[in-house]
């Protein structure tokens, strides 16, 4: 999050669109009063702020930024990355566009983060070869998104990479990122990157929804079609959601997982998983197997506002020994 204090967001106004002290201060005072004083001086600040154009951002946003400070919603982003893995290039179609997407992976101090990129020229940097694992980028005006609940860096058109820059490099590759231990009792909304280490009490049975196999967010049937709102018509990939109860001694929680997660739950592959989808009856022995194991769960804190209770929502899972699991507690590897 970005605090920008009051008075600097009033001369960043006063230097672009060269009002008065008391014009934006009126203006801000009606916002207030508008909003019945729900929102602080400083956020009414920032609304006007954006009515008269002003980009409160731009200067922060188009300085070289590392890893763990990107946040979704910032564009221009200058990033500079280590390639640790390339995910290939895949096609896409929506409507009467056709295109291509490639996936990467890149890392610096601080952390990694999931690249995806766009422009046909970026692409043929792959294709060609000439981008390759362990190189490294420098990009210029890339943009942040989310994806189920994870930040994404894009570059499209309007972005540019540099593969291996003169004068640039990076020391290390953060293969650790730090999180923090709680009992469930203590858990608040919105919390994020958070280990929780308790016993499977519950385990209801996995449900699946159809994924776009380019972005992985759910797709749209229309007809025989699936229809993904990035890219159009797509080849669907089912992805599994598995629902447990967690309880540490202090209290319980509703875990939700997805994918990758899932897997290292029932320690079972993504088609022996899928194999529950047309035989239900075959995950009682799994459930069953599941009861009574400990297990560290990271992840974030959400609202369940139909229910009126906090749920978990799976990042990582470690399935170690419980012993193992006291010395590893505060660090989680990537």
């Amino acid at each position: 999050m970005f605090n920008i204090p009051y008075e600097e967001i009033v001369n960043k106004i006063k230097e672009e669109k060269k009002l008065s002290d008391d014009e934006i201060n009126r203006r801000v005072k009606e916002k207030l009063e508008l909003l019945s004083d729900m929102i602080s001086r400083e956020g009414a600040a920032h609304i006007v702020a954006n009515e008269l154009g002003v980009n409160l951002f731009k200067d922060i946003e188009q300085r070289k930024i590392k890893i763990d400070k990107l946040n979704t919603g910032m564009r221009y982003v200058n990033v500079l990355g280590k390639v640790i893995k390339i995910y290939g290039v895949r096609e896409y179609k929506k409507e009467n566009r056709e295109g291509k997407v490639a996936n990467l992976l890149i890392g610096d101090e601080t952390g990694v983060i999931r690249t995806v990129l766009w422009d046909v020229n970026h692409i043929k940097e792959i294709e060609n070869n000439n981008l390759k694992e362990n190189d490294i980028l420098k990009i210029k005006n890339g943009y942040i998104r989310e994806n189920n609940g994870f930040k994404e860096l894009h570059i499209g058109s309007q972005g540019n990479i540099f593969i291996n820059p003169e004068n640039e490099s990076i020391s290390e590759i953060k293969e650790q990122s730090d999180f923090i231990k709680k009992e469930i009792k203590d858990l608040k909304v919105g919390e994020n990157n958070i280990g929780v280490l308790g016993v499977i009490v519950q385990v209801f049975e996995p449900r699946f929804y159809e994924a776009c196999e380019l972005c992985g967010k759910k797709v749209q049937l229309d007809g025989n079609n699936h229809v993904c709102g990035e890219h159009g018509i797509v080849k669907g990939k089912p992805v599994p959601i598995l629902n447990l109860v967690l309880d540490d001694s202090t209290s319980n929680i509703r875990v939700v997982a997805f994918r990758d997660q899932v897997e290292q739950i029932l320690r079972l592959s993504g088609d022996s998983i899928l194999d529950f989808r047309d035989h239900p009856e075959k995950f009682e022995t799994t459930k069953m197997d599941l009861l009574g194991e400990q297990i560290m769960i990271v992840g974030r804190v959400t609202k369940n506002d139909m229910f009126d209770r906090l749920d978990f929502t799976a990042q990582k899972v470690l399935n170690v020994d419980p012993g193992e699991l006291l010395n590893t507690v505060g660090k989680l590897e990537v």
